[in-house]
């Protein structure tokens, strides 16, 4: 009960604007003094062991990297070589654009950045062809969101740290997950496309596509150089990580030439920023995991599952409507630190994979992402194009109705999940 009131609390405090990471960060300080849970210094040691790990150094490397591929502008080459492909099809280029979202995901592991990479370049060429500037902003912040479910993500990593779940097959079981949902994204563009009559398709030239190609190589190359290396051995996800960036700063600075050295200080400083909000979030979470252990919410909350004679299948429809319903009013990165370390007792409890729930909760976050009134790739779109955020909420209906329908599947067809393990 003590623990219900310090999470309304939370809630009232996240509403009315206060940062997440002061809101939990504040609560975990004040409730652990208040119910004598730890002290001060045994708090904070055990926040800074928790995120002084090696899986949790892939963090700050995986937004760095995407950071200069955004600068780079390696999305461009990614949208020339989809839409060279598919611009013969009804809603060709459309379906080409949600390709290269699923492409430019698989660099930056960001839901945000692949919305704000691509959204220069592909909203003005969709809006040319005859695509209502609506549908292509809608189409933009829905296909951003692969970018946190095609590995390598983010969310992946904080997941793995919060649940102890490795991160090698959390990245593993995103495949086809991602895949599937930019198939959902993909046919949800032909169906509006063939209905409205959206566009013109285009003549299919091959040699247009070998040279979109030969210039998309290097960003090509990059999922299967970080990916493969983590899945023969070669290096870790952490490791990983870091020549991503390695990667990333060669193929922008000499390949495409779009970078220059001396855009490196300022893309440091924007990245450390960005980690450093992301590292103490987590801490703050874990203080609240620290408290709610103290408390018995655990054991609490898997009593009063058991009196409800939930399933495994109610447990997880009841989990996706909490999510839903959550997902309006916070980001996907509250729930996923806020919500995990609380759900994690009852998943185990009903023997629920810890891998195939980390795909519904990245399910989850890729709906509240453009689930108005606070989804936060409708507002990188509307900064990026300027368009009234209306407009761009407008254009994302189509799409939400899609990725629920892929949420379903994914939550009660775990096969989608867990193949590939």
């Amino acid at each position: 009960m003590a623990f219900g009131f310090l999470l309304l609390a939370l809630l009232a405090v996240l509403l009315a604007g206060v940062p997440i990471a002061y809101a939990i960060g504040g609560l975990a300080m004040v409730g652990n003094q208040w119910f004598g849970a730890t002290s001060f210094a045994r708090l904070a040691e055990t926040q800074f062991s928790s995120i002084n790990s090696f899986v949790v150094m892939a963090i700050p490397f995986f937004i760095l990297a995407g950071n200069i591929m955004l600068k780079g502008q390696m999305a461009r080459s990614l949208f020339d070589f989809m839409s060279a492909l598919t611009r013969w099809m009804t809603g060709g280029v459309a379906i080409g654009a949600t390709g290269a979202c699923a492409l430019f995901g698989s660099l930056t592991g960001s839901s945000a950045a692949a919305a704000a990479a691509l959204s220069p370049v592909v909203i003005p060429e969709l809006t040319r062809l005859g695509y209502p500037r609506p549908f292509a902003c809608g189409l933009m912040a829905a296909g951003g969101t692969l970018g946190i479910m095609i590995p390598p993500s983010v969310v992946f990593v904080v997941y793995g740290a919060l649940t102890s779940t490795s991160v090698a097959d959390l990245f593993l079981a995103g495949v086809i997950p991602g895949l599937f949902l930019a198939g959902l994204l993909a046919l949800c563009c032909y169906v509006q496309a063939r209905r409205h009559g959206y566009g013109t398709p285009q003549p299919f030239v091959v040699q247009e596509v070998w040279r979109t190609f030969k210039a998309a190589i290097p960003s090509l190359l990059m999922p299967v150089i970080v990916l493969g290396g983590i899945y023969s051995g070669l290096f870790t996800p952490t490791e990983a990580a870091a020549i991503s960036v390695v990667y990333a700063v060669l193929a922008t600075r000499f390949l495409y030439r779009t970078l220059a050295f001396s855009d490196l200080p300022g893309i440091f400083v924007e990245s450390a920023r960005s980690a450093a909000v992301v590292l103490i979030i987590l801490a703050a979470s874990l203080g609240i995991g620290l408290l709610a252990s103290f408390l018995g919410v655990a054991e609490d909350l898997a009593t009063w599952l058991q009196g409800l004679n939930l399933s495994a299948w109610q447990f997880l429809l009841a989990v996706n409507l909490l999510l839903l319903v959550l997902g309006c009013f916070f980001d996907g990165f509250t729930l996923l630190v806020l919500l995990t370390p609380l759900l994690l007792p009852s998943i185990k409890a009903l023997d629920i994979n810890l891998v195939h729930f980390c795909i519904i909760l990245t399910a989850n976050i890729e709906i509240a992402s453009i689930t108005p009134p606070v989804g936060f790739n409708l507002f990188v779109i509307s900064s990026t194009t300027r368009v009234r955020i209306a407009e761009v909420a407008r254009g994302v209906v189509p799409f939400v109705l899609a990725m629920l329908i892929g949420l379903f599947i994914l939550t009660y067809v775990p096969g989608l999940s867990l193949a590939l393990l």
